[in-house]
């Protein structure tokens, strides 16, 4: 069972310039494809899921092709909602930080997570200069194999 690699696309110059965009806009801003053959049902971010693996790295990246811009992961953020399964070893995970930062977590080694679906939030900034940066966030889900 391989790791996997989660990338956000981002249109980052049209979110950018939107002015306090709803969730709905900044969905449309995003896109998400994975190395692990993940996909969304009806092609919402919402219903994007990523095949994750126990005892196996996940990393998340940024990218975008609008130049000028880049796109950091700043954390990926999940609640539990109440089970006692923890897919990571924490329910914040911060990234490397910085324009282009991205986050590492591993699955934990736990049977009982086989066949979880999780939401989890990815927490991420546009930036257009080197100081200059504009934070969102979007939901996505986990799925759990062996």
């Amino acid at each position: 069972m391989p790791d996997v690699k989660i990338t956000l696309n981002v249109s980052a110059n049209t979110l950018w310039n939107l002015t306090n965009p709803s969730q709905a806009q900044i969905d449309g801003c995003c896109s998400l494809s994975d190395d692990n053959n993940g996909n969304s049902p009806n092609g919402t971010i919402e219903d994007f899921t990523s095949q994750v693996n126990l005892n196996k790295n996940v990393k998340w990246v940024g990218v975008t092709a609008d130049s000028g811009y880049t796109v950091a992961i700043d954390s990926i953020s999940y609640e539990n909602e109440g089970d006692d399964v923890n897919i990571f070893s924490s329910g914040t995970i911060t990234g490397s930080g910085g324009r282009s930062g991205n986050v590492n977590a591993n699955v934990n080694n736990d049977g009982n997570l086989v066949n979880q679906h999780e939401d989890y939030t990815i927490n991420f900034s546009i930036y257009d200069t080197p100081t200059e940066f504009k934070s969102f966030s979007i939901d996505p889900k986990l799925q759990v194999n062996p």
